[in-house]
Order: structure tokens, then C-alpha cells, then sequence
């Protein structure tokens, strides 16, 4: 059975494809109950309605499972959405899992290599043999060749944390020679394992969610115990260096609505926040666009994350535009 993915489908057509449930809930229209799921592959998602014998589908059925379901690809509300007629489990020979995640289009090892390559440029032997703790952790170094940077809004596939770990050192890079005050070896460090903490906080296997600890705590708070914890075994490391590192960790999203406990208030810590929200935007602005940008239209659709429409108007020669 060919796979039809998400992005493909279109009102009117009877559908036979496997997907990753990601959601379920009983819901409930006239007083007559219903099964609603979210259904995803690497392409999207979308909702899927079963009326009829749905109590044995909502025991048998979890988020994480694949399913193979025929149904009608139907409009509703504006949005793409499946009315089942037949749902189960999907059997292993039946799905290919690359099907569900979305990986880098780098290498992930010659990304590591290159991150590998940054801490060599950190000078204080303090700082460097704290990223190497963790860079070179064997079970940590192979979680963070895999892991995305995030559940939706960017770089979130396979490698994605790798890459967007890359793009912010670059950037502090670029930052830390128009800002001659700035302690360059600080700065890289706290760019190196800013995220070090989504490698425990997110579980990827048929889709991304966040594990019980990433969501009782957070990748800030994990990342900053896992760099303290490893620091304790590196000898002589001095408190105030301890303590500025660990700031830039729990103080790179700015703010305490965007789940910092802290806010910057040391010139790295405010760099490596611009750093990070310049590349996260950036990435999530440039998905939208190749995303929504085939289309033809010359507006996205409302991203309610950001609370605005993006621009998908042409771009000037020399561009790329979005591939067909």
C-alpha cells in the first residue's frame, strides 16, 4: 500500500493510509458521543471523527500507536478532516516509520563534528571541559544527534537540535567580535548547551511529545541541572564562572511568560536570548514560507503562536523561491 501522506490529502476522496495517533478524546454532539483523534505523519496533521463502535477503537488505541484507517477526506470548518470508517492498529510491515518524522537534510554527524569543532575555540579550560562533558557523553552525545528543538514551531524533526545549537553559536560568534566586552568563551559555552536539556525533555518515536520530565519541568531547568551536575566533577571550577554559565542556560528565553525563571542580566546572557529568538523565528518563518508559499497565495494562514499572518509575496531576484 502506497503511503498518502497528510499534505496530500483533498475533500471527496476515500482514503486507505497508516498515521500516528497523537491525540484522543470522547466528545459529545446532540447528546450522541464520538471519538475524536489526531492523526500526523511527517507532513502534518489532521482530525479524524468516528461515530459508530467507537468504544473498543478508544480502549485499544494510544497516542504513539499507528493506526491503518479507511475513511472520507471531508471539509470541515474550513480545515481537512476524516470522517472513519474502519480504524486498527497498523502492523510493522505495513508502515515505514521515516513516514512519521521529519528529519535534517544535514548529516547529523558532520553537524556534531562542527559543533565539536566550536569548543575547540573555547579557550578557558573551565568552560571547555564543561561542553565536553556533555558533547562527549556517550548517551548523551547519541540523543542529541537525533533530537529535534522543539514539539512544532521550529526545527522540530530529527537533527533539528543540532542544527539550530549550530545557527545560534554562529550567530554569538558574529555577536562576540561587534562587542568587544564580551567574555567570547562565555558566550559560546552558554550558546553550546543552551538546549542541552531538550535531549531528555522530548521523546521522538512516531511523532514528537514532550516527556513526562520535560513537561514537569522543562529543557531550561534540565539542561541547567545537567551542566551543574557535570561541572561538579571538573576540579576548581570557580563559582562565579559556574553561576554566569548557568544563567546563560536559565535565562535564554527572555523572559518569565516565555518559561525563563530569570531574565538576561549579563551582556551574554542578553546576546545569547537575541540568538536564540532570532534563529527560532527565523527557522519557523522560513518553514511557513516553503510550506505555504506552493500554494500561490500571497498570505499564510493565521499562526496563532506568533498572532499574525506571514507575507508569502514575491521575493527579489536572486531569492529562492518555495519548490513546486
Amino acid at each position: 500500500m502506497d503511503k498518502k501522506f497528510i499534505s496530500e490529502l483533498s475533500p471527496g476522496e476515500t482514503l486507505v493510509s497508516c498515521f500516528a495517533v497523537r491525540k484522543k478524546q470522547i466528545r459529545s454532539y446532540n447528546g450522541n458521543p464520538f471519538l475524536v483523534l489526531e492523526l500526523g505523519d511527517r507532513t502534518g496533521r489532521t482530525e479524524a471523527v468516528l461515530w459508530e463502535d467507537f468504544q473498543q477503537v478508544n480502549e485499544q488505541i494510544q497516542p504513539g500507536d499507528v493506526v491503518k484507517v479507511k475513511g472520507l477526506v471531508v471539509n470541515y470548518r474550513e480545515q481537512i478532516q476524516i470522517k472513519l470508517e474502519k480504524i486498527r492498529k497498523a502492523r510493522q510491515s505495513e508502515f515505514d516509520p521515516a513516514d512519521f518524522l521529519d528529519q535534517s537534510e544535514e548529516n547529523s554527524e558532520e553537524l556534531f563534528q562542527r559543533l565539536l569543532a566550536k569548543t575547540e575555540t573555547i579557550r578557558n579550560q573551565y568552560l571547555k571541559a564543561a561542553v565536553k562533558s556533555c558533547l562527549l557523553d556517550q548517551s548523551l552525545s547519541a540523543k542529541l544527534r537525533q533530537a529535534p528543538a522543539a514539539k512544532l514551531w521550529h526545527h522540530a524533526y530529527l537533527g533539528g537540535l543540532l542544527e539550530h545549537t549550530l545557527s545560534v553559536v554562529e550567530i554569538c560568534e558574529t555577536a562576540a567580535k561587534q562587542h568587544p566586552l564580551v567574555d567570547r568563551d562565555l558566550l559560546i559555552a552558554g550558546a553550546l548547551l543552551h538546549d542541552i536539556g531538550k535531549v531528555e525533555a522530548y521523546n521522538w518515536t512516531t511523532f514528537i511529545d514532550y516527556s513526562d520530565i520535560g513537561r514537569l519541568e522543562g529543557h531550561i531547568v534540565i539542561g541547567e541541572r545537567m551542566v551543574r551536575e557535570r561541572i561538579k566533577n571538573i576540579p576548581q571550577f570557580p563559582e562565579e564562572l559556574k553561576m554566569q554559565l548557568s544563567h546563560l542556560i536559565l535565562s535564554h528565553h527572555g523572559s518569565l511568560d516565555n518559561g525563563s525563571p530569570v531574565v538576561p542580566m549579563t551582556l551574554e546572557a542578553i546576546i545569547l536570548y537575541y540568538a536564540d529568538e532570532m534563529d527560532s523565528k527565523a527557522a519557523a518563518f522560513s518553514q511557513i514560507i516553503r510550506k505555504e508559499g506552493k500554494t500561490g497565495r500571497r498570505w499564510s494562514d493565521w499562526v496563532g503562536l506568533i498572532g499574525r499572518f506571514i507575507y508569502l509575496g514575491k521575493k527579489s531576484a536572486g531569492v529562492a523561491e518555495p519548490e513546486e
